[in-house]
Parts: structure tokens; C-alpha cells; sequence
């Protein structure tokens, strides 16, 4: 009886040790999401003028071969980036030119064709 006791307190913090472990881990590859303007961008990294507290802050975000693009990414461009932080530096998972609200929506009028 005291052997089962024994193994059954063992795996009990077994478990708790590897989900405190398994949480910390997904605490540094978090997502995160910046909206702002392109100020500069190169095969390695894009400069965004993102607003901050109503202040425009230039922030980088490393591209790598994983990143997904999408739309005409350039200076001045719009963009949405989905990036991660690791050791420190802001790593882009994803970026995507936005397009403003007026673009790209169809007319609802209909035609007076009888």
C-alpha cells in the first residue's frame, strides 16, 4: 500500500514539473501582431513606423526564409506583421500589405435594367 502511495506522489509532481516546464517554453514564442508603416525594407529586415501611446517609434522585424509576404511591400506601404520574440529581437512570422477600408469593396447599387 505504501509503495502505490509512493509511485502515485512521484507521478503527481512528475506531471505538475513538466506543465510548469511546458508553459514557460510557449511564454517566449508567443505571438504578437504590429501594425505601421514601412519606413525601410531589405531581404533581411523591414523598418515599421508603428504608433505607440498616439507617438510614431520605428521598430525592426528580421525576415527569414519562413516569413509569408504578401501585397506590394515598400517604403510607405501599410502593413500588418505577425512576429514572435526570441533572444531579444523581433522576428516576423508573417507580413501583409493592408489595404484601406474603401479599396477593393463592390458597389451595392443596382442597375435599372428592366
Amino acid at each position: 500500500m505504501t509503495s502505490k502511495l509512493g509511485t502515485f506522489v512521484f507521478i503527481a509532481g512528475l506531471v505538475v514539473t513538466l506543465s510548469i516546464t511546458a508553459f514557460a517554453g510557449k511564454k517566449n514564442s508567443a505571438k504578437h501582431l504590429a501594425v505601421g508603416t514601412i519606413t525601410s525594407i531589405d531581404a533581411n529586415q523591414v523598418v515599421v513606423n508603428e504608433k505607440v501611446k498616439g507617438k510614431e517609434q520605428p521598430v525592426t522585424f528580421r525576415l527569414d526564409s519562413s516569413t509569408q509576404k504578401s501585397g506590394n511591400l515598400k517604403t510607405g506601404t501599410l502593413v500588418t506583421i505577425q512576429y514572435r520574440t526570441e533572444s531579444n529581437q523581433n522576428i516576423a512570422t508573417s507580413i501583409r500589405e493592408r489595404v484601406s477600408g474603401t479599396v477593393g469593396k463592390k458597389s451595392l447599387t443596382k442597375s435599372s435594367k428592366d
